[in-house]
């Protein structure tokens, strides 16, 4: 009978560490997200595309979430996200629950030390971006009549309506009359997006730099009826051009213009510093069952068709994703050639444009 008990102790006892190991396992399986809340903190102010492409990427990246939290939007404009970036960087709780978007003046920025940055890349996990970043054009004003580039070199004091030092269009601006040698260019900043559109409508500034699909989407085709006119298109890191949309008039682009050796690694360096669009990221050091459901859930998005779809429909621009490895592996691929790095410094920052030869 002491036996028995003693075999009848064992199995109890086996059954009582097999049933505390079974909860452990639910707990490690535990949705991390499950009944949280999830924070994007978007580095613009809301309504322009940049909040679309975050909204239609979070709906997908909510849905794949294990425990499918709830997603909350903030907006902290400033620097071309130099506030979003230093907020994740410097905050000292880093349990997983706060995401950041910001667009590629994030590399920029800190590349060439810009003003009030107080992060490092290596701060950053990059979890990837649902495009890599679309053709570009310049719009200017039809009292101007600039419909060519040959105009639009000659014309003196050209004023650029933009957002901030740092924005990427900004920086697409300055490398714009930098490749095409403008005669002393201007900008004005401290706009939003509908107001740099409402600027160069009043004549309160002369052209803009804009994305090709934001352009198509705000109907402003119709504008060109009406003289606006686009001397010029950016082409992006894939090669992409005006010439994919066969509504636009046959323009040439930015670099065919680069007719020196200089120009042309000025905008090498620039395609390869920028290897997403609109990135989402999170600092380092959050809870490592978190990065992994993130990292997880975004790959899940950028291969999810009906994704690529509603993107479209909801951005006006095709889905071209880039994961978070993806970003990470570009970046160190960039030019370390101080000189080219100067120039590029120069380029996007607040002083004068760089001599061109």
């Amino acid at each position: 009978m002491v036996v028995g008990s003693k075999i009848v102790s064992t199995v109890v006892m086996s059954g009582v560490l097999l049933l505390i190991g079974a909860i452990g396992d639910l707990e490690v399986k535990a949705a991390f997200y499950e009944g949280k809340t999830l924070v994007v903190i978007e580095g613009r102010r809301p309504g322009g595309t940049g909040s679309l492409r975050t909204q239609a990427t979070m709906k997908y990246v909510q849905k794949y979430l294990p425990g499918k939290p709830t997603v909350v939007y903030k907006y902290m404009p400033g620097g071309g996200g130099t506030a979003v970036a230093n907020h994740l960087a410097k905050r000292d709780k880093r349990d997983g629950y706060t995401v950041g978007n910001i667009g590629t003046g994030l590399f920029s920025n800190v590349m060439f030390g810009a003003r009030g940055v107080r992060h490092k890349l290596e701060d950053f996990d990059f979890l990837g971006a649902g495009a890599t970043g679309e053709p570009y054009l310049l719009v200017v004003r039809p009292e101007l009549g600039l419909d060519s580039v040959e105009k639009l070199k000659a014309y003196k004091g050209l004023r650029f309506g933009q957002r901030s030092v740092g924005h990427s269009m900004y920086t697409l601006d300055r490398l714009s009359a930098y490749v095409l040698d403008l005669n002393n260019p201007k900008w004005i900043l401290g706009y939003s997006s509908q107001e740099i559109i409402m600027a160069v409508d009043r004549g309160e500034a002369d052209a803009q730099s804009t994305n090709l699909f934001s352009f198509l989407r705000r109907k402003r085709l119709e504008s060109l009826k009406d003289g606006y006119t686009i001397p010029v298109y950016f082409r992006n890191t894939k090669g992409r051009g005006g010439e994919f949309v066969p509504e636009f008039p046959t323009r040439p682009h930015v670099d065919d213009f680069a007719d020196t050796k200089l120009k042309r690694e000025v905008l090498k360096f620039h395609n390869s510093s920028r290897p997403g669009g609109s990135n989402f990221l999170v600092p380092k050091g959050i809870p490592p069952q978190a990065l992994k459901e993130l990292r997880q859930a975004f790959a899940k998005t950028w291969e999810d068709p009906a994704f690529a779809k509603e993107y479209k429909e909801l951005t006006g621009e095709p889905a071209d994703p880039v994961t978070g490895e993806e970003i990470e592996a570009a970046l160190k691929e960039v030019s370390k050639d101080p000189k080219i790095k100067k120039i590029y410094k120069q380029i996007v920052g607040a002083g004068p444009l760089p001599p061109v030869r």
